[in-house]
């Protein structure tokens, strides 16, 4: 078996693109090229120092099993496109929350009720866009649900819900510093405080707190997609793993 034989049978079972595969070939036979060298250069023939090289190096599948434990879950082309997806997240929920058309004619509003509060002498009423009460929002959506059209408490419960998925999903797939629930947590909550105070401070929306605890539950969701997206990758490379055992075990 040549050297390149031997380098492609090993990535050929590697769960990772194409491209990757290349990328572990061209190291694989950096070093077996180096091996083969020092062992022509002790005296033996070529053929010799090729037959030697492999034999220290080990089986195929053994190789491509040691090489597939030590790899992410997605290897360093497809992260490329996940950061790509991850900043135009960021970019499109920025411009829902915080910079839409929508938004600023909320603002108009909301600035001209606080003005006429202000001229009535009921400063209190310009605190209607805050709640820092958690469940009262939910709890009114639940007792008075007849006074909100369907549309808008799917849009405040489910929407703010799952505007946070992606978060919790592609941070871990992104950063393995963030294969962490607890860092999912804070961060999701330190995100979502931002946003709901800037949208206070530049009359862009209310103030919520019932908002940070769906936004903090649409990350952990997709924590927990991310986890069993895990598992079932690692499930499955444990299969080819024991699928390799078992055909060598059989010879």
């Amino acid at each position: 078996m040549k050297l390149e034989q031997y380098a492609e049978q090993v990535v050929s079972r590697l769960p990772c693109s194409k491209w990757e595969k290349q990328d572990v070939k061209d190291e694989l036979m950096d070093h077996l090229n180096s091996m083969k060298s020092e062992l022509v250069e002790e005296g033996y023939e070529e053929q010799e120092a090729v037959l030697l090289t492999i034999q220290r190096f080990g089986s195929t599948k053994a190789i491509s099993r040691q090489l597939s434990e030590s790899m992410p879950l997605i290897d360093k082309y497809i992260r490329k496109w996940v950061m790509t997806l991850f900043f135009l997240y960021v970019a499109i929920s920025s411009y829902l929350l915080l910079l839409s058309p929508d938004r600023f004619r909320r603002r108009a509003f909301t600035v001209e009720w606080k003005q006429r509060m202000l001229e009535y002498g009921v400063p209190q009423y310009t605190h209607l866009f805050q709640n820092t009460k958690p469940f009262q929002t939910l709890v009114d959506y639940v007792y008075h649900y007849d006074n909100y059209s369907f549309g808008t408490v799917m849009y405040n419960l489910i929407g703010n819900v799952m505007l946070f998925v992606p978060l919790g999903l592609l941070l871990p797939l992104i950063f393995m510093s963030f294969q962490s629930v607890h860092r999912v947590f804070f961060l999701t909550l330190s995100a979502s405080l931002i946003i709901e105070t800037l949208q206070l401070l530049f009359s862009l929306g209310s103030f919520d707190v019932d908002d940070l605890l769906l936004n903090v539950l649409g990350g952990l969701i997709g924590y927990g997609m991310f986890r069993v997206g895990a598992a079932l990758i690692r499930k499955r490379r444990n299969n080819n793993k024991f699928d390799d055992d078992l055909s060598a075990s059989s010879f």
